[in-house]
């Protein structure tokens, strides 16, 4: 990685929400090792105010949750004037179009499929941050 591409992301806060504590430190830790600041939570109600103390740049959010889910969090998050402009990646298991259209119903960026390779997140987050790059 160049000393450009790290001054780009070291300056990236990703806020990771996943419910599960091992796929959200793999994805933590992952994305730290790549030079961005990370933030976790473990539920959407968690993210709703982390988000708000923390203000990131990108969202990475799972769609399956307990309570809160991924789609009820995005929403929530693209109907608050302080955050409609953070872009939100959904992780699901699956990319069937229903989830591919509930996603844009929402407001989503984009939706990853489970597991997530860590090149290809990088990639789409370098995207949704710096498109013109």
């Amino acid at each position: 990685m160049t000393a450009t591409k790290n001054v780009k992301t070291m300056s990236s806060k990703i806020l990771v929400i996943d419910d599960e504590a091992l796929v959200r430190s793999m994805m933590c830790d992952g994305l730290a090792a790549a030079g961005y600041a990370v933030s976790a939570a473990s539920s959407g109600e968690e993210a709703l105010q982390v988000v708000q103390a923390d203000r990131p740049e990108c969202i990475l959010l799972d769609i399956m949750m307990p309570d809160l889910d991924g789609y009820d969090t995005c929403a929530a998050l693209k109907a608050d004037p302080r955050t409609v402009s953070i872009p939100v990646l959904l992780v699901s298991a699956t990319t069937d179009a229903r989830v591919m259209e509930q996603a844009k119903r929402v407001g989503a960026a984009t939706v990853l499929r489970k597991p997530v390779r860590m090149d290809e997140l990088q990639r789409v987050i370098s995207h949704v941050l710096h498109p013109s790059a």
